[in-house]
């Protein structure tokens, strides 16, 4: 009776050693191979999990120890088996009995605690350490009061290194990035339309709006009391459906646009029907301004500098700055200038 509970006691504890060892390991392959930009992206929309996972992510120190005295434990628990189960069948154990018994076990381990597990986990590293992710929290605590003065070390030989440590919330430097979208292209998952929009989104996004702007003075409108066939005659010869109004007794104060469709439709004058026009620093970026114009359904914004009018800022611009190419069938800031103005900056591009 009592060899067979030895032999159930050790069957026991070398599978939970072997798969405290599957787990470990794994862990520790999957690691290596998980995507920080997904689990940041996963962590910032509230995953909880993914929350736990970048807590390693921004932690590798624990995470090493952690798994390093998991591993300790894994093989502990096997040795300890194989050494119980050859004092239950000869009576006494042997140096020599139980090197034999570990050698012969030792496939087994490394097949089911070292290879397929990282084979596994390298295969898919996001869904089973998600499944894991608890079991490995309550690993970290426990092991704490042991794992702890590794960390310490970790730390302490950490300082020797490269002391310029850049945080991991940041998304993917500019190179890399590049990389990736090489090689999204490569694979068929990114369309070159695509790319060519995510390569100019990186070069111009934080340029201020003021490098895309029409000066103030080149811009062709009407004053605001200007009247329904005034705004038809410079509609016409600008050859646009959309006019600018400045402020009375200010030519080149800029503050708001009217849409020769909304004027015919409604018959009224075209300072009743004018929509204001959306304001800017110049310093602000690109991208921003771009978000905020198409939140507002707006076509031109106004950009200024301190309490005057700087310049206007047209939409289609911005967009077609992000794909470099000037889509037709668009209103063009070109209406809004003189001939002499569309000529310089279609020199300038």
């Amino acid at each position: 009776m009592e060899f067979f509970f030895t032999m159930l006691v050790a069957l026991l504890l070398f599978f939970y050693g072997l798969k405290l060892s599957a787990f470990f390991s794994g862990s520790e392959t999957g690691f290596y191979r998980i995507s920080t930009l997904q689990l940041s992206l996963e962590k910032q929309r509230g995953d909880r999990v993914a929350s736990r996972l970048f807590y390693f992510v921004a932690h590798p120190e624990r995470f090493v120890a952690t798994t390093l005295v998991g591993n300790n434990v894994a093989n502990y628990l096997t040795t300890l088996a194989i050494g119980m189960t050859v004092a239950a069948i000869w009576q006494y154990a042997s140096a020599a009995r139980e090197l034999a018994a570990t050698l012969l076990m030792t496939p087994v381990v490394f097949i089911f605690g070292e290879l397929i597990p990282k084979s596994l986990y390298y295969r898919s590293p996001m869904m089973l350490l998600r499944s894991g992710s608890v079991g490995f929290s309550v690993c970290y605590y426990l092991f704490l009061p042991i794992s702890y003065p590794l960390i310490l070390l970790s730390r302490f030989v950490a300082k020797f290194g490269n002391p310029q440590k850049r945080p991991l919330e940041v998304v993917f430097g500019r190179n890399r990035l590049h990389g990736v979208l090489e090689a999204g292209e490569r694979e068929g998952l990114l369309t070159e339309l695509q790319r060519t929009l995510a390569e100019n989104l990186m070069q111009v996004a934080e340029q201020r709006v003021e490098l895309s702007m029409w000066p103030a003075l080149s811009v062709k409108g009407l004053c605001e009391t200007a009247s329904m066939d005034e705004v038809l005659e410079l509609a016409g010869q600008t050859d646009t459906s959309l006019v600018l109004l400045h402020a009375e007794g200010h030519p080149y104060r800029w503050t708001s646009v009217v849409r020769v469709a909304d004027m015919l439709t409604s018959g009224l004058a075209p300072r009743l029907v004018a929509q204001p026009l959306p304001e800017f620093d110049v310093a602000t970026p690109r991208l921003e301004v771009l978000t905020r114009m198409f939140r507002e359904f707006a076509v031109y914004g106004v950009v200024r500098q301190n309490d005057h009018v700087a310049g206007i800022i047209d939409r289609q611009t911005l967009v077609s700055q992000l794909f470099r190419v000037v889509r037709p069938g668009g209103v063009g800031t070109d209406a809004l200038l003189t001939s002499s103005e569309v000529t310089a900056s279609r020199e300038s591009t």
